[in-house]
């Protein structure tokens, strides 16, 4: 039997889900705008608040500091009433939202103990309980903090069930609060947030989230503007109550299955760095700029307004660009990070505007979410000032090599194991999204990412949903392979079988990233209707062995980075193993894989897709069951 959208929705229909599977972006929008008709935030003046610096900590030596979790109150905007915000910082006094900055040296140890401090009986923002989540038995509000994008053995991850309250509640998965970061691999911008199982998404949106610099001599060029002509930009969004408090919905968009849950989180207000779009006075030079998008599910495309800037792309999540790329418009997804030159010097005396043309849900959008708010992001106001100092030179474009650093060896894949995953949203009759998954399992679902350290892999991400989802992996780095269309009809006629033969709704040839996408990443952006491939290698970024033994642990994890997703079960387990796994023997693998090809997947392990119908049948049972108990 063909895993068939037909089929599918069919026996799913037996539990009243017909319409399990929406392929209609219009009923999915109207779903979505159902679930969060929130009262619009104060009118609030743009660009009156100038961008805070961020506080920064450097850990230059092999030491250990104490990063705590606080809940605090601090003004997000001139007009606004001081907000309460869950923030991390050394002590109360000194925390802040975003986090202190932590500033590292490239292999140079680093040890964080990870303190919780809020004491709240409860979550200050709606918490829905139908969908699984820490639940510590005390109450309180649970806290465990991922250093995103770092290699660290998994006690040091931020597994999402090694939660821990200020009571001293913690999730099973827990083994220590003090985290060790060997920092070995290239300089770059890493960020750290909260990762608990079940409430990522409110804990970032509070406020738990900040950066993580690993530095060195190569990270700084003669060319390269530093010290205060390097600033670091921490985009979100959020929605206000006119007493300052967040706005965060009450009401979920299927409330008899789920009473809070939402597809995704968008606010009416952009913040840059905590404050609601601020402005940064520059001197006409070069400036650089490492920018983060930590919102919960807003896709940033950025621009400048004028028309004689542009952004030159030096680096992307996991460091630098082989190449400089220049771009007028730069499309940033939650969780990834870009490292940009500006040049201010063509436009001296001028007021330069930051804008985001980003529609949410991205790509296609709904009105609702994407106001004319939103389309603002910062001001920049360019002085005159002329450098009279004939001994000092201005910086500018022309200094940036033609060559950022060596090319990184091609990664042969003629061996490499190929994983293959799809991703689908389950609904409600009326059209209400209830969950997305991966290739139909959960996060408890025993895990079936079990590569082997050392290995090379292939994975693929077929999209089926009308959204696109920032697909991030634990512990290592991947380049961007290539994307190639999927014909969605054609697999919702019966024309191709994601089991054995997805390969018949693929339309055209697969074409590379764009060139500013191909550099070391951690998160990739899966657009929908196409197939994403990913390849990467389990070994630590310097391409020998890990400094620790990723096979012990609680393990890793793999996840779209729309928190409110990765909180409904789009999250996956990894287990590294020492050797190759056995369970792919007893899959139902294609007759004839391509040439040099080995294939594994979840998908494919499964013993047949009668078996997946009914994961799908037990997984509406429990979401119905839960909302009525």
């Amino acid at each position: 039997m063909e895993l068939t959208r037909s089929r599918l929705c069919l026996l799913v229909s037996l539990l009243a889900w017909a319409s399990c599977f929406q392929g209609a972006t219009s009923e999915l929008d109207a779903a979505i705008s159902q679930c969060q008709e929130l009262a619009p935030s104060p009118p609030l003046a743009k660009f009156v608040d100038e961008l805070p610096r961020l506080k920064d900590i450097r850990v230059w030596v092999d030491q250990q500091i104490i990063v705590g979790a606080f809940k605090i109150q601090q003004k997000l905007h001139r007009d606004l009433p001081p907000t309460t915000l869950y923030a991390y910082g050394t002590t109360y006094e000194s925390a802040s939202y975003p986090g202190p900055t932590i500033e590292v040296i490239e292999n140079v140890v680093s040890h964080i103990r990870w303190e919780n401090h809020i004491t709240d009986s409860q979550h200050m923002l709606a918490l829905d309980k139908s969908i699984m989540w820490a639940n510590p038995r005390s109450g309180g509000v649970p806290t465990v903090t991922h250093v995103h994008g770092a290699e660290a053995h998994s006690t040091s991850d931020g597994h999402p069930d090694a939660w821990f309250t200020a009571a001293g509640d913690h999730g099973n998965a827990y083994t220590t609060q003090n985290g060790t970061y060997p920092n070995a691999q290239p300089p770059t911008m890493l960020w750290y947030h909260d990762h608990t199982f079940g409430i990522s998404r409110v804990n970032v949106l509070a406020g738990l989230a900040g950066l993580y610099i690993i530095r060195s001599n190569e990270d700084s060029p003669d060319w390269m503007p530093k010290e205060k002509f390097e600033i670091q930009l921490v985009l979100q969004d959020k929605q206000f109550f006119y007493n300052g408090s967040i706005n965060f919905p009450n009401v979920g968009n299927s409330p008899t299955n789920h009473a809070q849950w939402c597809p995704e989180y968008f606010g009416d207000t952009i913040l840059v760095n905590g404050k609601a779009w601020p402005y940064l006075q520059v001197k006409p030079q070069m400036y650089r700029f490492r920018v983060l998008n930590a919102a919960n599910a807003r896709v940033f495309e950025l621009s400048m307004e004028n028309a004689n800037l542009s952004f030159v792309q030096i680096g992307t999540d996991q460091g630098l660009l082989e190449k400089p790329q220049s771009l007028k418009i730069l499309t940033v997804a939650p969780a990834e990070r870009v490292d940009l030159i500006v040049d201010f010097s063509t436009v001296p005396g001028s007021e330069v505007f930051l804008n985001n043309s980003g529609q949410a849900p991205y790509p296609e959008g709904d009105a609702a979410f994407s106001p004319e708010s939103t389309r603002s992001v910062m001001k920049f106001i360019v002085s005159n000032d002329v450098n009279q100092n004939a001994s000092i030179t201005t910086q500018t474009l022309s200094m940036i090599p033609a060559v950022l650093k060596e090319p990184e060896a091609l990664i042969n894949t003629t061996n490499a194991q190929w994983r293959s995953y799809f991703m689908f949203e389950m609904d409600d009759p009326n059209g209400n999204p209830l969950s997305s998954l991966l290739s139909n399992l959960t996060w408890n679902d025993p895990a079936t990412e079990t590569p082997t350290k050392g290995a090379t892999e292939v994975w693929e991400f077929i999209n089926l949903t009308p959204d696109a989802h920032p697909m991030h992996i634990h512990l290592i780095k991947f380049h961007l392979l290539n994307q190639q269309e999927f014909n969605l009809k054609l697999w919702e006629e019966g024309g191709c079988d994601l089991f054995n033969d997805a390969s018949r709704c693929l339309v055209g040839e697969p074409t590379p990233g764009l060139l500013n996408q191909v550099g070391p990443k951690d998160t990739i952006l899966a657009m929908p209707n196409k197939v994403t491939r990913l390849v990467m290698q389990w070994t630590a970024q310097n391409g020998g062995d890990f400094p620790f033994d990723p096979t012990t642990g609680p393990g890793y994890l793999w996840h779209c980075h729309i928190l409110d997703h990765e909180d409904n079960d789009m999250m996956r387990p990894i287990k590294i193993t020492r050797q190759a796994h056995l369970f792919a023997s007893l899959s139902n693998l294609p007759a004839s894989p391509a040439p040099g090809r080995s294939r594994a997947s979840p998908i494919q392990q499964l013993p047949s897709p009668p078996a997946i119908l009914a994961i799908a049948i037990a997984h509406a049972t429990v979401a119905i069951f839960t909302a009525m108990t």
